[in-house]
């Protein structure tokens, strides 16, 4: 019952594994980390859907800017469209006389006029120019006649298309020339310019992004020229080539990261298929996302934050709960293990001072119990060796007796002499009412003077071979006369009976743990039932009290001094008979422990 208990309670402490402890904390972090999983994925999900909407607002911005620009050259290109209609512009560039009289003049003038109207159309005109090849002259809205520049009139006379922006140095032209021809083998009547101004347009690109924030680029890869308010030209430069890269095929328009000095930019461009130019606005990134990478960083500390706690939060049920408990735990593993150790209670003023109280008089209360079972088996022990005396003496003095008288009739005087020495050393012994444990030598010193009598008794009729105890075992407590009973019942039950020659055969090893002390003989008296029903009863539990068999008395308290696996077994002898086997169970290291007398004990 004992033993099952035992199970039962190591297999519920395995099923405890999964503490206490660990499931407040994995309770607590089921909590927080799918909190602080959900805050996370929520800013992310919040910083990528700001991200999309910022980018669709940086396009479209960049897309209306683009379609003003548009709208607002187009526009430049039908006036000078209309204005090459212009009778008066018509006559002075078909005439090759020179504005010398009234009639050249007032049409000069009269273009003069519309070249002022032409300028004024737009913001971005900063000059509007008519070129007379005819008469190799210039008239401009500031000034009246002058001669024709070749460096500009060369590039934009040969220009036929009236959309396209051209940059002459640092200047910004458009031009439309008479006639409009893919062929340039006719001369031009006359040219058309208006001279764009990229201040206007550095100004214009301010109201997309302010300088503080970020900066825009307004460039034309054919034509080389570009109108940017950053002052570095290795940037603008590298956002030329980003230009060629990003905007080659269809690409027309896109958002990206990039890097520019070391710093992370979001860069927007977008390309006019109608100007052929792109445009480009680069902006901090941490300007557009900085907020969100700051709430971002905030999750992570609030995150961190909640570690922190679980952390402490464990640290406190640790000292508060956990480690308390497992003292206890602990300290019931030692009861287990039979142990009664109580608990150093400290001074803590919650439940577990109650329970700590509680253990320890429960420690108290079952080591007083234990005291007291023990000392009822150690009465019962001694009240089984008396009993044993009992049933032993009186038969065995008898027979001794008897045996005297025989042998002083036969006049074998010296045997017995030798038969009354030995008597009295074996009544000695059995008379002397001091230690109920003694030294193994000397129990086996005394089954030696038990088989030295009966030897002198059946005479030559036993042949006896009795092996010396190494001298390792021979300070082993063990109970008062376990081994001289053992040979009495096989003199009397198997060496008696025989017609023929008798054999006794007793010797001691250690195996396993244990010393093992074997009698064995060569009898047949007793049956295979009989040997399998003591067997038994040696293996039963409870006590056998009523048992007058000595064989079941001497294994009853060596089985009380040295616990279970000691005691007695019943097998054949290798001689024929029976075999008995006493073992004794060895200390950790394999020795006998160290007899002290009753007297020296403390």
């Amino acid at each position: 019952m004992k033993r099952r208990g035992r199970e039962v309670f190591s297999l519920s402490l395995k099923r405890m594994r999964f503490t206490i402890f660990a499931k407040l904390i994995s309770a607590l972090l089921a909590v927080l980390l799918p909190l602080s999983i959900m805050t996370l994925i929520l800013n992310r999900q919040g910083s990528n859907t700001i991200y999309e909407e910022i980018s669709k607002s940086v396009q479209s911005r960049d897309a209306f800017y683009l379609q003003s620009l548009e709208i607002e050259l187009k526009g430049i290109s039908q006036l000078m469209l209309e204005f090459v209609l212009d009778k008066e512009l018509m006559e002075v560039g078909i005439s090759e006389e020179p504005v010398v009289n009234y009639e050249r003049t007032a049409q000069v003038l009269a273009v003069q006029t519309r070249l002022h109207m032409l300028k004024a159309s737009s913001a971005y005109i900063t000059e509007a120019k008519a070129f007379l090849p005819q008469i190799d002259r210039t008239v401009s809205s500031e000034a009246y006649l002058s001669s024709i520049p070749a460096d500009e009139y060369d590039k934009l006379a040969n220009n036929v298309d009236p959309n396209r922006v051209m940059a002459i140095g640092e200047r910004l032209f458009m031009s439309m020339r008479f006639p409009v021809s893919a062929s340039f083998d006719r001369k031009a009547v006359f040219v058309i310019a208006v001279e764009l101004s990229a201040d206007r347009l550095r100004e214009s690109l301010m109201n997309i992004v302010s300088p503080n924030q970020g900066s825009s680029v307004l460039l034309n890869i054919d034509e080389d020229w570009k109108i940017t308010n950053e002052q570095d030209d290795n940037v603008a430069q590298r956002l030329k080539t980003f230009a060629e890269k990003h905007l080659a095929g269809n690409i027309s328009f896109g958002i990206t990261p990039f890097v520019l000095d070391h710093t992370p930019y979001l860069i927007s461009y977008r390309k006019s298929a109608a100007l052929n130019t792109a445009l480009l606005v680069y902006v901090p990134e941490e300007k557009i996302l900085g907020s969100l990478h700051r709430y971002e960083r905030w999750t992570w500390v609030l995150l961190g934050f909640s570690l922190c706690i679980v952390i402490l939060f464990a640290v406190s049920i640790y000292r508060i709960i956990h480690n308390p408990l497992r003292r206890l735990v602990a300290a019931f593993r030692k009861v287990e293990d039979g142990k009664l150790i109580p608990i150093e209670a400290d001074a803590r003023r919650d439940e577990f001072q109650y329970l700590y109280h509680r253990f320890n008089s429960m420690v108290g209360r079952l080591d007083v119990l234990i005291s007291e079972v023990y000392e009822k088996e150690i009465r019962s022990q001694r009240s089984e060796l008396k009993r044993l005396q009992s049933q032993i003496n009186p038969h065995f003095m008898y027979n001794c007796l008897f045996s005297l008288k025989r042998l002083i009739q036969a006049g074998a005087n010296d045997r017995a002499y030798r038969f009354t020495l030995y008597l009295g050393d074996y009544f000695r012994f059995i008379t002397r009412n001091a230690d109920d444990k003694i030294p193994l030598r000397e129990e086996m010193k005394h089954a030696r003077v038990f088989v030295d009598i009966q030897s002198i008794i059946y005479g030559d009729c036993i042949d006896v071979e009795f092996e010396p105890l190494d001298n390792t075992y021979g300070e082993l407590l063990v109970p008062r006369q376990i081994v001289q009973p053992i040979l009495e019942n096989a003199y009397k039950y198997a060496l008696g009976p025989l017609i023929s020659t008798g054999e006794l055969w007793v010797h001691a090893s250690e195996s396993g743990g244990y010393l093992s002390i074997r009698i064995e003989d060569n009898g047949e008296a007793l049956p295979d039932a009989r040997l399998a029903e003591l067997s038994a009863k040696l293996s039963a539990e409870g006590n056998f009290l009523e048992e007058t068999t000595g064989v079941i008395n001497v294994h009853r308290r060596i089985e009380l001094m040295f616990g279970r696996g000691s005691g007695l077994s019943l097998t054949r002898s290798q001689l024929g008979g029976l075999c008995v086997e006493i073992r004794l169970q060895l200390d950790g290291n394999g020795k006998a422990g160290a007899y002290v007398p009753d007297a020296d004990r403390g």
